[in-house]
C-alpha cells in the first residue's frame, strides 16, 4: 500500500471537494515559530502569481500570535494554517472579507451537522467555547487588492484551553483525518473569495450566524448590547443612551 505524504493527502481530498481548480501550492512544516512568518518569507521569496494561491502549514506553532498581538496557542493536533490568494483587482470588497470567509466556515460546519456561531469579527464558536479563529489582511497596490491571506487556527485534535473546544470533542471522535479538514478549508478560502461580490448574502449571512453574547475585547455587556452587522461589516452596540459602530480595520 502507498503511503502518501502530507501534501500530496491535503490535493488528495480537495481534488475531489473542490475539482482540480484552483492548484494550491502547499507546504508543510513538522513545527515552526509562525506559519505567518513562513509565508511572508516565501512571499518574499516567490511572489505570489495569479491564480495560483499558497498555503503553509505546521503541525505546531510555538511563537504564533493572534489578534492584539496575544500569543496563539497552536500544539500539536490543531490545524495551523497561513495562506496567501491572489486577486489583483480593484473591485475586490475588503471591509467584507473576513465576514465573508466567516460565513464560509460556519456553512461548511453546517455541512458537517456541526452548529456554530460567529463572534464577530473573526472567531467561530461552538456554544460558548472557541473552536476556529482567524487573522485576515489585504495586500494592497495603489487601488488593486494584489492578494488576501488569513492565518488560521483550528483546535483539531489537540488539548485546548478551558475556552477553546476542539473539532474531534464536538464529534466525539478521535479518528478524523487532518487532510479532509485541511482541504475543506482551503476551498472555504477559495469559496470566500469567489462570493466576494455578493455583498447583500454575506451580510445577511452574517447576521444570521452572529452571536450576541460576547462582545469584543474591551466592552462589558453590563453596559453594551450586540445589534447587528451593518452593510459596511461593521458591528453595531448599543445601550440606553447611545449606538456605537465598531469598524474591523
Amino acid at each position: 500500500m502507498k503511503v502518501l505524504g502530507s501534501i500530496a493527502q491535503t490535493a488528495y481530498y480537495y481534488k475531489n471537494i473542490q475539482g482540480c481548480s484552483p492548484h494550491w501550492k502547499l507546504q508543510y512544516k513538522l513545527k515552526c515559530k509562525s506559519t505567518e512568518n513562513e509565508l511572508t518569507n516565501w512571499l518574499q521569496e516567490h511572489p505570489i502569481k495569479r491564480y495560483k494561491p499558497i498555503a503553509i502549514v505546521a503541525k505546531e506553532q510555538f511563537l504564533g500570535i493572534g489578534q492584539h498581538s496575544r500569543p496563539w496557542f497552536s500544539p500539536r493536533g490543531g490545524i495551523w494554517l497561513s495562506a496567501a490568494y491572489p486577486i489583483f483587482s480593484a473591485q475586490f470588497s475588503s471591509k467584507i472579507f473576513s465576514l465573508s470567509f466567516a460565513i464560509k466556515l460556519c456553512e461548511m460546519l453546517k455541512i458537517e451537522s456541526i452548529k456554530v456561531d460567529l463572534k464577530w469579527p473573526n472567531d467561530i464558536f461552538f456554544g460558548s467555547k472557541k473552536l476556529i479563529g482567524f487573522l485576515p489582511r489585504v495586500v494592497t497596490r495603489g487601488k488593486e487588492i494584489i492578494y488576501v491571506r488569513i492565518g488560521f487556527g483550528m483546535n483539531f485534535l489537540n488539548k485546548t484551553p478551558l475556552e477553546g473546544i476542539s473539532l474531534s470533542e464536538i464529534l466525539n471522535n478521535r479518528n478524523i483525518c487532518e487532510y479532509y479538514w485541511t482541504a475543506k478549508i482551503l476551498k472555504t478560502i477559495h469559496d470566500s473569495v469567489e462570493c466576494n461580490n455578493r455583498k447583500e448574502y454575506i451580510i445577511d449571512t452574517a447576521n444570521k450566524y452572529l452571536t450576541k453574547k460576547y462582545l469584543p475585547k474591551g466592552y462589558n455587556s453590563n453596559h453594551w448590547l450586540i445589534k447587528d452587522v451593518d452593510n459596511n461589516g461593521n458591528l453595531r452596540i448599543y445601550n440606553q443612551n447611545q449606538e456605537k459602530i465598531l469598524d474591523r480595520f
